[in-house]
């Protein structure tokens, strides 16, 4: 099936934009549970911490399912020229450059808390929990920052 040229284009930024939410809404539960994992340690919130495993695959499968179905049956090569046209664009490099801006300024504001909060629990897992943490609240807040600015 080939589209024309301005809907091919709208249509596979659209296609990428679905692609992040996606990714973001995966790693949300995921986060969740990593927070209910460090600082649950009674083990009181135990079916809440299965929920929330389980939700994370299940909105990643049927996020990328709707992506797939919303393709339409059109074929995207990774060598496609419009695909490469807009990983180059420059006001789309602007924006991710943004989002990595803003992904580490809040991880830098984010250590402070997160070392206090974590040193007041006794686990010999802390630092482990630490670079977790650091690692989703940059994953997060960079997909939430390039979504928001790269918004038409």
């Amino acid at each position: 099936m080939k589209q024309p040229e301005a809907n091919r284009t709208e249509f596979l930024l659209r296609y990428t934009r679905r692609l992040a939410f996606v990714c973001l809404a995966g790693l949300l539960p995921a986060l969740f549970y990593g927070v209910l994992t460090a600082w649950d340690r009674e083990g009181q919130h135990e079916r809440l911490q299965l929920g929330l495993l389980l939700l994370s695959p299940l909105i990643l499968s049927l996020g990328l399912a709707w992506v797939m179905v919303s393709r339409k049956g059109v074929a995207i090569p990774s060598d496609d020229p419009d695909l490469q046209a807009i990983a180059q664009d420059e006001f789309r490099r602007l924006n991710a450059m943004r989002a990595v801006r803003v992904a580490f300024v809040t991880v830098l504001f984010a250590q402070l808390p997160l070392a206090w909060l974590l040193g007041l629990r006794p686990s010999p897992d802390s630092l482990a929990h630490m670079g977790t943490f650091t690692c989703f609240i940059g994953f997060i807040t960079f997909l939430s920052a390039f979504l928001f600015f790269d918004r038409d």
